[in-house]
């Protein structure tokens, strides 16, 4: 089924091998495709509320305080355990690694309470069209004036934030954030910028981040891998909004390979730090 759907996209002929053109396609093997599917509706199951059925049956580890189904895994022996072929165990063992924590009822998801409901005017972001070099010097310009009227501006902070995963994967991946006000520099990448940046007596806050994507989940609440840090990003927000309605905050792209000035030195300290990962490293939702 995959082949057909791969010779359609590429008009290649029928004879082709399956396994050349599907790379050439960008598709994954289908039983590979189906084998991450499976991990991630176990990986799920971390994101439940605590008073879901579900939860009932795992072991104490992962039920989140939910009372033991009489059935549970908690309540097994450990013959009845090697015995079991259940997909709950294969949702326990996709579980064993995770380190995150996952609040899917917590109030700031609510419509009409979320942060950018109740402060829009207070969060913008600036994408940058990294195709278009005519764009990207615009970017940049416009960067390096804000930065030069921030350097007169006590009331704004300049943060440039970046994180770096570095090969193999037993290295940690490494967040830096640098801070500047009144052009003098004062020291996550995001969370550690916007919360620190949050306990300043100042008005404006400028993020230059590599990944808008990422500055755009940060002041999101809803469940996605590193919620815990959108939740701390977004109350930090909250009290740096309220009662002030001239504070703000501004998020700039800025593409990493462009070495413009200010994000390229928070890049070079990431890329350039090496923690090894330890036999009990922190494991994101994304990474498995």
């Amino acid at each position: 089924m995959q082949c057909k759907a791969t010779l359609w996209i590429l008009g290649a002929f029928r004879t082709s091998p399956t396994g050349g053109i599907e790379a050439l396609a960008g598709l994954i093997p289908i039983h590979l495709h189906l084998k991450k599917l499976a991990k991630r509706s176990c990986l799920r199951a971390a994101t439940l509320p605590s008073q879901h059925a579900l939860l009932s049956l795992l072991s104490a580890r992962n039920s989140k305080g939910a009372h033991p189904h009489p059935q549970s895994l908690a309540l097994l022996t450990d013959a009845q355990s090697a015995w079991l072929r259940s997909p709950l165990l294969d949702t326990e063992v996709s579980l064993l690694n995770l380190t995150q924590c996952f609040n899917s009822l917590h109030p700031e998801i609510c419509p009409g309470y979320r942060l950018l409901d109740n402060f829009p005017d207070h969060v913008s972001f600036h994408p940058c069209d990294r195709s278009n070099g005519r764009t990207r010097k615009l970017q940049f310009d416009t960067l390096d004036r804000l930065c030069h009227e921030a350097s007169s501006d006590p009331s704004t902070l300049v943060v440039a934030t970046n994180t770096s995963v570095i090969p193999p994967r037993n290295m940690q991946a490494v967040s830096v954030a640098h801070f500047w006000r009144l052009g003098e520099q004062v020291s996550s990448s995001i969370r550690l910028g916007v919360v620190k940046a949050t306990s300043f007596d100042i008005k404006h806050i400028v993020i230059i981040t590599d990944s808008l994507t990422a500055a755009r989940k940060a002041v999101d609440a809803s469940v996605h891998s590193g919620q815990a840090h959108s939740l701390a990003i977004i109350q930090a927000l909250r009290g740096f909004f309220t009662n002030h309605p001239d504070h703000s905050i501004h998020f700039w792209d800025c593409p990493s390979k462009a070495q413009w000035s200010l994000h390229f030195l928070a890049h070079e300290d990431a890329t350039s730090t090496k923690i090894a990962a330890g036999r009990h490293p922190a494991t994101s939702l994304d990474a498995l």
